[in-house]
């Protein structure tokens, strides 16, 4: 199978990303890579395999924090490279932007870091396309601002991934209305299925730190609305992932997820009309 083009994904039909929260051992790429694969086949269309080698967010300190920047690039370049399939991460630091852009597809921006200047710019001279997730604590509106950060470096190539929005303590909710705001300055629109339903006020691998079960309602919504990409977290074992196992989708079941997202989309896309991305 042969790297898609992600300019292509931009003005093609609905896309996936998906893989684990944190990279954590080639075993786990593999399984993750393989079922991928399939979906793409099976459902014709775009997959992008996300994997985070720095999850330097985490907010306990003895938190699994990734395999580090040189391991983590190795894994992706191997996913790249042996399946075929594109690949993102989260970049955290200005430093660490030149050689991820090395080897990811698409580079990410994490939600709380959506506002940094300095990484956006950086970002954007990659030359890549850009994954802005909405911070949690933002306006869709406001989002305008971090996508002139990087289209004023001349990269226009800008993604937005919608993750939901802080109600009170902790508790996430959706607003499928962003999508007519995002649609207005920014490229293809994702949802991310995963992030929505976390408890930000629990551990990752606390029972209640989210609500996992909500996932494939909130994914049928996000189809119905309009959304380009659906973003998934997946794990083989969910219990065992080292980040966000309360909320990580079992790799088993993304295939029919997968589909049932898609199906929704495609319709909605023949008897709507869904708005043309830029």
């Amino acid at each position: 199978m042969e790297a898609y083009n992600l300019d292509l994904i931009a003005r093609s039909g609905p896309f996936l990303i998906a893989g684990p929260c944190a990279l954590e051992s080639e075993a786990v790429c593999r399984e993750v890579a393989a079922v991928l694969c399939d979906i793409a086949r099976d459902l014709q269309i775009p997959v992008i395999f996300k994997g985070s080698y720095s999850k330097a967010n985490r907010t306990h300190e003895e938190a699994f924090h990734g395999l580090g920047l040189e391991r983590g690039l190795e894994l992706l370049a191997l996913v790249r490279r042996e399946f075929g399939l594109p690949v993102t991460s989260d970049v955290h630091e200005i430093r660490e932007v030149a050689p991820a852009g090395e080897v990811l597809d698409l580079v990410q921006i994490p939600s709380l870091l959506c506002k940094n200047t300095g990484l956006l710019h950086a970002a954007a001279d990659t030359g890549k396309p850009v994954n802005i997730k909405k911070g949690q604590f933002i306006t869709a509106a406001d989002m305008r601002w971090s996508v002139d950060k990087v289209t004023a470096r001349g990269n226009r190539r800008v993604w937005i991934t919608e993750r939901g929005n802080l109600f009170g303590y902790g508790e996430t909710v959706v607003d499928f209305r962003v999508l007519n705001a995002i649609r207005d300055f920014a490229g293809p629109v994702i949802f991310d299925a995963t992030h929505s339903v976390r408890h930000a006020a629990r551990r990752s691998a606390d029972p209640e730190g989210g609500t996992p079960q909500d996932i494939p309602l909130l994914a049928r919504c996000a189809a119905a609305a309009g959304f380009d990409g659906l973003f998934l977290e997946v794990h083989p074992r969910p219990g065992q992932a080292p980040c966000d196992a309360a909320v990580a989708w079992p790799l088993a079941d993304l295939p029919e997820l997968a589909r049932c997202f898609v199906e929704i989309r495609r319709f909605v896309g023949a008897v709507s009309g869904a708005p043309e991305r830029r």
